[in-house]
């Protein structure tokens, strides 16, 4: 005998109608201070979240080498720390009419700048993604770079500082992709269990 499934299915089809649809989430930043902006953005950060920033004026007549992982700092030393560099490539992101950006950058999908979104803003802000999200207000101006986990480290002309914008969502907001991965396998078993009828027993 052939179990009716009159709420089953229609649920199991909401669900991945809703999976398909679900809005691309807003990354959260935590932004940290990390040096004055007389040193210099040395060859950048690693997709781990090192940033290596190069001071010339505290080291004597060495070169120093401030190391920082997600925003703490791990050491200062006088040689060159070795790391894959993730920077990101320049771009110029598209913005609203009347907007503009100074510095940006795309890596991994995503991008960042540092601009306007207004002919009449008078500072840049420092933004994200497609939505324009602000990651740091009236801080652009200067050089901009993103790893591949979307953390940001810019040069806040303004107040003569490197900063770090650390993304705290990237390890636990899923992607638009395990999204589809997920809707896909569910719409799956709905026609798995559409085709083959549950019989008591």
């Amino acid at each position: 005998m052939t179990l009716p499934k009159p709420y089953f299915l229609p649920a199991l089809l909401a669900l991945v109608a809703l999976l398909f649809s679900a809005p691309a989430f807003a990354d959260t930043y935590s932004v940290v201070s990390l040096s004055s902006d007389q040193a210099y953005f040395f060859g950048g950060m690693d997709d781990l979240g090192t940033v290596v920033i190069e001071n010339n004026n505290n080291c004597g007549p060495n070169t120093c080498y401030y190391t920082f992982l997600n925003g703490v700092s791990t050491g200062l030393t006088t040689t060159a720390p070795i790391i894959t560099l993730d920077d990101g490539t320049p771009c110029t992101p598209a913005v609203p009419a009347g907007g503009s950006v100074g510095s940006g950058v795309c890596n991994n999908g995503r991008d960042a700048f540092a601009g306007k979104l207004t002919s009449t803003q008078v500072f840049p802000d420092i933004y994200t993604g497609p939505s324009y999200t602000v990651v740091a207000a009236n801080s652009g101006g200067g050089p901009i770079h993103m790893n591949s986990l979307g953390d940001i480290v810019f040069d806040d002309i303004y107040s003569e500082e490197w900063y770090e914008a650390i993304d705290l969502t990237t390890a636990t907001t899923p992607e638009p992709g395990s999204f589809f991965l997920l809707a896909t396998g569910a719409l799956g078993l709905a026609f798995a269990l559409r085709r083959r009828p549950l019989t008591q027993t």
